[in-house]
């Protein structure tokens, strides 16, 4: 089985704040598992972003190339980003002006599996929807 995890809990893992550990462990049990990791490529831009924006909050305590090398070291295969109808349609039904979440949920839609993240927002909206959307708790 294959899990799509999404930037938010990717970015967690690099920055000092309370759902690492949780991200940590259910990632951990995943890989254990035998459980196959996925993201588009776009998350690698939202990584960064996300970094920047930790940096600027002053949440980030590690160094920045440390905190690159935590998440690109999880065994993670990236799905490159094209033009594809059914994220628009997702995000549209979402009523998003961006396709960035409707990117992850594409995937995992196409993977036949779920998405986890920690942006409650996204999960409550899509899970709403019936989309296959799971919340780290």
């Amino acid at each position: 089985m294959t899990v799509v995890v999404d930037a938010c809990a990717l970015i967690a893992l690099a920055v000092d704040e309370p759902a690492r550990g949780l991200v940590e462990a259910r990632i951990r049990d995943w890989t254990m598992s035998g459980q196959e990791l996925a993201a588009p490529t776009l998350a690698h831009y939202e990584i960064n972003s996300g970094l920047v924006k930790a940096v600027a909050a002053g949440f980030l305590v590690a160094d920045i190339p440390a905190a690159i090398a935590s998440v690109a070291s999880l065994p993670i295969s990236y799905h490159e980003a094209v033009p594809d109808s059914r994220v628009v349609e997702i995000a549209i039904s979402l009523g998003r002006r961006s396709a960035y979440d409707a990117a992850y949920i594409a995937l995992a839609e196409r993977l036949g599996a779920e998405l986890w993240t920690l942006d409650g927002p996204l999960y409550r909206n899509a899970a709403s929807f019936g989309y296959p959307v799971r919340l780290f708790a």
